[in-house]
């Protein structure tokens, strides 16, 4: 009886003894540019430049070809325009990743906010809330800051 209860377990919630327990609602890499897309869409204006350094940063971050790249962006783009909140996504960014890769990940947002040359209030506090949510410190969020738009301390 408690082989067939596992069994089942295991058919409906993945394995259970391993750390995933059934399929994730988003993949990593859609989670993350669906992230990058809210802070750049932050400020209503979703610029050529911006999208292009998207592209760029999928392509590098995750070793993808072109189509693949915009094939991912195009799936974040559906994924953002049909989410409520950054849950989905930082809760993904969080089961799988370090904190040293959570740090790098802000400081890609930043790069983003930045590809313009100017950084707007929304953008700024869009990276901060998706900060709070992957639990970066606050000394992380503002060194992952400067050292992407070359400020000085």
């Amino acid at each position: 009886m408690l082989n067939k209860l596992k069994q089942l377990l295991q058919r409906e919630l993945g394995d259970v003894e391993g750390e995933n327990i059934g399929p994730s609602p988003v993949s990593v890499k859609l989670a993350a540019a669906a992230l990058m897309i809210e802070v750049i869409a932050a400020d209503y204006h979703f610029r050529d430049e911006e999208r292009a350094l998207l592209l760029a940063i999928l392509q590098k971050r995750f070793s993808l070809d072109v189509d693949t790249a915009e094939k991912l962006l195009e799936e974040a783009e559906q994924a953002h325009k049909h989410s409520t909140d950054y849950f989905a996504f930082t809760s993904e960014i969080n089961r799988r990743c370090d904190q040293q890769k959570k740090i790098e990940f802000i400081h890609t947002l930043w790069q983003l906010a930045n590809a313009d040359n100017e950084i707007h209030q929304i953008e700024q506090h869009v990276i901060r809330r998706i900060s709070n949510l992957l639990h970066v410190s606050h000394s992380d969020f503002i060194a992952a800051k400067i050292a992407a738009t070359g400020q000085k301390a």
